[in-house]
């Protein structure tokens, strides 16, 4: 599991030494399921070393939680926002929270969300045609 290549998926075409999976966060425990059963899905493929599961607010842990119980091994961590789109957290909220816990020893990039990605964009058309029995 701690190949980078598990079932013919790769993990990063840029390598990180980590990868955290931030969702925004609700107080509401039903809330955060979708998410932990991802993040599962991901350490089952790709081993719990190298991956994270982060709440930008309203829940734990906090991307500052999690920044602090990366091993001395990690240098370069990438924070791939669960968001479908940009909006103020992601233009203003998260950067400012990278920015506070980037590190001489440390570098975090802040990746794309991931509905930016065309995979998840076509998933979404599937699903929609499904629903209009177009599929």
């Amino acid at each position: 599991m701690g190949n980078r290549e598990t079932l013919g998926i790769k993990m990063l075409h840029k390598e990180y030494d980590h990868i955290i999976l931030l969702a925004h966060g609700s107080p509401d425990p039903l809330w955060k399921q979708p998410f932990e059963s991802l993040y599962h899905h991901v350490t089952q493929t790709y081993g719990e070393n190298n991956a994270s599961l982060a709440y930008m607010e309203l829940t734990s842990p906090s991307l500052e939680d999690v920044i602090a119980l990366l091993g001395k091994d990690v240098r370069s961590v990438a924070v791939l926002p669960l968001f479908l789109a940009v909006g103020r957290h992601l233009r203003q909220d998260v950067p400012a929270q990278i920015a506070g816990l980037q590190r001489d020893d440390l570098h975090i990039e802040l990746l794309s969300p991931i509905g930016d990605d065309e995979l998840v964009k076509q998933a979404m058309q599937t699903v929609i045609a499904h629903h209009l029995g177009k599929v």
